[in-house]
């Protein structure tokens, strides 16, 4: 009888370590999963911008004083974030804004839309923590709606956008990101963004996205 339940302790205890390791051999498979992210994400980014024609001071305001020449209001932005394995990615997404200008622009209130896309770069940690980093010479805004639909002459816009950061959910469905003060997005006149302009922006956006294809 004792024999019989020094065998059956000892099978119980190779089950228990053969349970164990196969649990760890998935944890550290997850755990190598989660340095990659993979597939198409749907997202929306509300949030604000304030634009300074002449640019920023050291203490982000707008070179210029109270009456201007600055715009500023709130903005959105949703479409779709597609993340690639090699750590590579890009976007798509529609732009809806509201604008309130500075006394010495002298403009009234305006409303508008339009069509972003870029490609960026990411890292990501074995904490779930991501890094996008935007590949320069890809961002064009394109208005569809507003004063700068076509065909004003400022139909387009590009940009240069600093890095923004983010947490992805341990099963790597869900994610949230931000956006913000102190980075500066400078507006360039081309979309090579090798020239420039001056103008420069501050804009704050909270990312939140789940993903719709793997």
């Amino acid at each position: 009888m004792k024999g019989n339940i020094k065998k059956l302790a000892v099978f119980v205890i190779i089950a228990a370590i053969a349970m164990f390791m196969a649990v760890a051999t998935a944890l550290a498979d997850d755990h190598r999963a989660h340095k990659t992210i993979q597939g198409e994400y749907a997202f929306i980014a509300p949030g604000s911008c304030l634009i300074a024609i002449l640019g920023f001071n050291a203490s982000l305001q707008p070179i210029g004083g109270p009456t201007g020449p600055w715009f500023t209001g709130p903005i959105t932005y949703d479409g779709v974030l597609t993340f690639n394995e090699d750590g590579t990615g890009s976007a798509t997404a529609t732009v809806r804004v509201h604008t309130l200008y500075s006394q010495g622009l002298g403009a009234p209130p305006d409303a508008g839309a339009g069509n972003a896309s870029w490609n960026f770069t990411y890292t990501l940690t074995d904490r779930g923590e991501f890094t996008i980093t935007y590949v320069k010479g890809s961002f064009e805004l394109d208005f569809t709606a507003g004063p700068n639909a076509p065909p004003s002459p400022n139909s387009k816009a590009y940009f240069i956008i600093p890095p923004w950061s983010g947490v992805l959910s341990p099963n790597g469905k869900i994610f949230s990101a931000s956006f913000g003060a102190p980075s500066i997005i400078e507006v360039t006149s081309d979309k090579a963004n090798m020239y420039p302009t001056g103008v420069q922006e501050i804009c704050n956006f909270v990312f939140q996205g789940f993903q719709i294809e793997e």
